[in-house]
């Protein structure tokens, strides 16, 4: 959840499918970075749509406006030694289907 203080700063967030720029904050942009010059959309967990820009699908090869379609369940589902499954979810392109990218969210 975005604080209304905090600053926004937009981003490059890879996929496999593709990319999109996202407007991110701090704390979201380090959870994204795996240490390398790159950042991945799979370690931010669920984005508003309103925080997206524009995004890129490889199957496509075109750019396109505003979000990907974000299509989410929580199954909750327990996965041993404590670890639960919360969320699990996929960016797709508007146009073609293709995952842009997945991301799965776990209790902490």
């Amino acid at each position: 959840m975005v604080q209304q203080n905090e600053d926004l700063e937009e981003k490059k967030l890879l996929g496999s499918g593709g990319y999109v720029l996202a407007k991110l904050t701090e704390q979201e942009e380090l959870r994204a970075s795996l240490g390398i010059p790159q950042i991945f959309l799979a370690n931010v967990d669920r984005l508003n749509e309103d925080r997206f820009l524009r995004y890129f699908c490889k199957k496509c090869g075109k750019e396109y406006l505003g979000s990907p379609l974000i299509r989410f369940e929580n199954p909750n589902e327990k996965l041993g030694e404590g670890v639960i499954l919360i969320e699990k979810g996929e960016y797709k392109c508007r146009i073609c289907d293709n995952i842009i990218a997945l991301y799965r969210k776990f209790n902490r």
